[in-house]
């Protein structure tokens, strides 16, 4: 199975506008992503049904005019968010649908009797989202071979346009695994540039044994160790 390891490099904010830019383009992105749950539940029998990029078309339908389809069903979108990117609202009508998708699972769970106790109360939709931006390719996000700087698109006074950061960190994994889309992020002091890469993991060989001895080496407590084979079962543990 694939897995995927991330580096996370700090985004040295040197200005104001830098902040504030950071800051609009994340409340708007946020903000885009809870209107576009509401439409998404709202047609869910139509949306659900949908599976990788054909969300999106269903979605675009709905919501983004063409010079092939000027009337759309909500014409709010194109208002309130003129100019968004459209590389950046393919990934926000990924996140709204996937969030939706993760309720309507909850939710059918919980009516099914799926319950951690009986008078467990139904699952909510909230659009107060905390979600965070993923910066598809070069569209959204270039980054230097080094990894030293990169240029981001922002919302500048009503504008979208390229800003450039220097990044501060170690890459562990860049570069040895298949590239995936940055993820802007923040944790409301320092803003975060995370560069995931994807690896397929080599396969046990032939007639290796089917259990293996993790050890977690604590800083501040006793190391644990873990006998667990290939099913995930934990035969031993100790500390």
């Amino acid at each position: 199975m694939p897995i995927i390891r991330s580096d996370s490099l700090a985004l040295h904010v040197t200005s104001a506008d830098q902040q504030t830019a950071l800051t609009d383009t994340l409340v708007l992105y946020r903000r885009l992503v809870r209107d576009l749950m509401t439409v998404a539940y709202t047609h869910w029998p139509q949306v659900g049904v949908c599976e990788g990029n054909a969300v999106v078309e269903v979605m675009e339908r709905l919501i983004h005019p063409t010079q092939k389809r000027p009337q759309v069903r909500y014409t709010y979108f194109a208002k309130r968010y003129y100019k968004f990117p459209s590389y950046l609202r393919r990934v926000a009508i990924m996140d709204a649908v996937g969030q939706v998708r993760s309720f309507v699972t909850r939710f059918e769970a919980w009516r099914s009797g799926d319950r951690k106790h009986l008078h467990a109360k139904p699952p909510r939709l909230t659009s107060s989202t905390k979600t965070f931006p993923s910066l598809y390719g070069s569209q959204c996000a270039k980054i230097n071979a080094d990894a030293s700087h990169a240029f981001i698109k922002v919302r500048q006074h009503n504008d979208w346009v390229w800003m450039g950061f220097r990044l501060k960190g170690t890459c562990r994994f860049r570069g040895k695994g298949k590239a995936k889309s940055p993820l802007l992020t923040t944790n409301g002091r320092q803003w975060q540039l995370s560069l995931p890469e994807l690896f397929d993991p080599p396969k046990p060989a032939k007639g290796a044994p089917d259990r293996v001895l993790a050890v977690d080496v604590g800083i501040n407590t006793a190391a644990t160790w873990a006998v667990v084979d290939a099913q995930g079962t934990v035969h031993a543990r100790g500390f």
